[in-house]
């Protein structure tokens, strides 16, 4: 039996999305297509358009057999962590081989990019930079284009990927790191005319306007979207305004990725006209615009520096899956070595208790109570 892991955000499940899955699946021959995805709010410090049990519904639609969750304080991370703790849950389902889309389509290439990512040389760039007042992404960036004359870390995919791959290195997994070749679009582009591709950016755009996106999304998508809120950050200004002019100094400083200062640029910001204006009044060298976001959605909710113990798997959580993926489930639960979360009960990890806090915050503004929804049982897809 083989056993395919991808690793996933779906805000939403788009055509790209879609040719990913049918690609992984023709390439890998997998019998089991898992994937991790990121729940109410995506690595780059936003919330999702909808909620994460609406896109498991996205997923199981379009074929893949499991969905497990990447809790809130593993996916509101930097790439690096983000990969990290993705590849670590695929690590203990006993996946033989990961597959993402990258910009380059090239697994040598991004592999020796990782390997340059671990370097003395590389590392002594990157404190330059940082000393500097870089941030550290920019910093990083810096760093390859001095060592290399490669582009290949111009583009979001490809850093995510090499991510991948040195989080696998770093746990000395069997996983065997596989990328297909994006089609079409990218995460910042714009429209591509005569494409039934487009970045999920552009779709959350065009959503946003109102206008008709079903000739970019697969018709199952488009029937669990319909007549749906669509969430964006913006809609939490009024919570953040509250947060910053009844916050304290010492009270951003126990925020989990409030540091080097970021406190007194956040508490300068007592009057913004909405949150695209907060982000604009913090930004700096040193703070890149994920960053801040990130930062924002954990004062959002709550989550403190003395929570966040480590980037080891605690528990796995099943959000979706159909009777392939129950199937599989059954026979590898009892070798893995965390607990398995099938429904939510009263004893949880304080991880799994963020994570309903989170659902929390995000049904302020959502058209549906997304915390009510943890207590459902796990999404199972009958075909």
């Amino acid at each position: 039996m083989k056993i395919v892991g991808i690793i996933t955000e779906y805000n939403p499940l788009h055509n790209g999305h879609l040719y990913h899955i049918e690609e992984t699946r023709r390439l890998s021959k997998c019998d089991v297509l898992i994937c991790v995805m990121s729940g109410n709010f995506t690595q780059r410090g936003e919330p999702a358009l909808v909620d994460k049990f609406t896109r498991t519904r996205m997923a199981l639609e379009s074929k893949v057999d499991m969905v497990i969750e990447l809790p809130f304080v593993f996916s509101v991370q930097s790439a690096n962590m983000f990969a990290y703790t993705s590849v670590s849950i695929l690590n203990h389902m006993a996946v033989d081989e990961i597959y993402f889309g990258s910009e380059s389509g090239d697994i040598t290439q991004l592999t020796r990019v990782c390997d340059l990512l671990e370097s003395d040389e590389y590392n002594g760039l990157v404190k330059v930079y940082l000393s500097e007042g870089y941030s550290f992404p920019t910093s990083s960036d810096k760093a390859v284009r001095e060592l290399t004359n490669s582009t290949i870390y111009d583009s979001p995919n490809n850093i995510l990927g090499i991510q991948y791959i040195k989080a696998a290195k770093k746990l000395n997994s069997s996983i065997k790191m596989k990328t297909i070749k994006r089609r079409n679009a990218d995460y910042f582009s714009e429209i591509i005319a005569e494409s039934n591709i487009q970045s999920a950016t552009t779709i959350r755009k065009l959503l946003a306007e109102g206008t008709d996106v079903s000739k970019y999304i697969p018709k199952k998508v488009v029937e669990l979207l319909k007549n749906r809120k669509i969430i964006d950050i913006s809609m939490f200004k009024d919570q953040l305004q509250y947060l910053i002019n009844s916050s304290t100094q010492n009270d951003l400083k126990e925020i989990f990725g409030v540091t080097e200062g970021l406190e007194n640029r956040i508490l300068k910001c007592k009057d913004f006209k909405d949150v695209d204006d907060l982000i604009i009044q913090i930004i700096s060298r040193r703070y890149t615009n994920s960053k801040i976001k990130r930062t924002l959605m954990h004062m959002l909710c709550n989550t403190k520096n003395e929570l966040m113990k480590g980037f080891d798997i605690p528990y796995i959580r099943i959000l979706g899956m159909n009777k392939v993926g129950q199937e599989y489930l059954s026979t590898i639960k009892k070798d893995i070595e965390v607990p398995i979360i099938t429904k939510i009960k009263d004893k949880k990890h304080p991880y799994l208790e963020h994570e309903l806090r989170a659902s929390k915050v995000y049904s302020l503004v959502s058209d549906i109570d997304v915390f009510k929804e943890e207590f459902q049982p796990v999404i199972i897809k009958v075909y």
